[in-house]
């Protein structure tokens, strides 16, 4: 071949190849389709693992477990198995790599199925869920709206949001850094962090405990009649709101901070030499319980 042919021969592969490459490029980033489906029990149990990017699940109608979404470039496979009344989705890596796309899991399990996900730093979100959940992460934030199940969520550094239903429950969130948000929960609930806030609100609560070392507790809730409530920091604050009339003894006690009562008798020193404060008194028949104790942040009570 001539020179002159060489060089029109290449110039002519050259934009070939070059428009080949561009064509397959968006395909190998998007990752891999999910159409995943099999006949489950209806009231049995989905078990769903992932490392990073997002896991929404969504109950509803029928009796078929189906996961749809994308597969993260660079993953291995998706597991998708279901023996006895048992489903287990799972993001399966290379070995020895964690090198790989986010993937997105998008699940529908029948609205009875109690359900737990576990993820590294993929975001969780599940409604229409009436079994029993467990959601957990180390990172990524967790949402959920539940019903009268019992429901625990656990994060390092994510946000945790539990939406209620006002109907009873045992719901436990743990979170290291995370903030807590649950509202219309109601039964036995117990929230515990360390610097991130605490908001809650409860309906018709019979025995909750909050916890946090430096976050702030900011707490609305309806105490059954013969309820316990407890709330404990050590440098947060404390902001109750009692919705109704309340038969109940309550026990508050700061070491260095401030108590402030929007109802019954004012707060007291407990020593002339400390800076401390306490509140002690009782409503009505007192057969329900309020504890709040603070070491250096301040108390404030009140009712709506």
């Amino acid at each position: 071949m001539t020179t002159s042919a060489t060089f029109r021969s290449a110039r002519f592969t050259w934009p070939v190849a070059a428009a080949v490459l561009l064509a397959a490029s968006p395909a190998s980033q998007a990752g891999t389709p999910i159409n995943e489906r099999a006949a489950v029990d209806p009231s049995g149990s989905v078990e769903v693992s992932n490392i990073s990017g997002t896991v929404t699940v969504t109950g509803g109608e029928g009796n078929q477990v189906e996961v749809t979404g994308t597969l993260g470039d660079g993953t291995d496979r998706l597991e998708f198995t279901t023996q006895d009344k048992v489903t287990r989705i799972k993001v399966i890596l290379p070995k020895n790599t964690h090198d790989v796309d986010d993937t997105d899991l998008v699940i529908r399990v029948p609205a009875a199925s109690s359900l737990s996900v576990n993820t590294i730093s993929a975001d969780i979100t599940a409604q229409g869920v009436a079994g029993a959940q467990r959601l957990q992460s180390v990172s990524g934030d967790i949402r959920t709206a539940v019903g009268s199940e019992d429901v625990e969520c656990k994060s390092v550094s994510g946000n945790v949001a539990v939406d209620g239903s006002g109907k009873k429950g045992l719901v436990g969130i743990t979170t290291v850094s995370g903030d807590v948000t649950a509202l219309k929960v109601a039964g036995e609930v117990n929230a515990s962090t360390v610097s991130g806030d605490v908001v809650l609100g409860l309906g018709s609560t019979e025995r909750s405990r909050v916890r946090s070392t430096s976050g702030d507790l900011v707490l609305a809730m309806r105490l059954a009649g013969d309820g316990k409530f407890d709330a404990e920091t050590i440098s947060g604050d404390v902001r109750l709101n009692l919705f109704g009339n309340v038969d109940a003894e309550y026990d508050i006690s700061t070491f260095s901070g401030d108590i402030h009562n929007c109802f019954g008798p004012e707060p007291v020193s407990t020593s002339e030499y400390t800076p401390g404060k306490e509140l002690r008194f009782s409503e009505g028949n007192g057969s329900a319980r309020v504890r709040i104790k603070s070491l250096n942040g301040d108390i404030k009570l009140c009712r709506k």
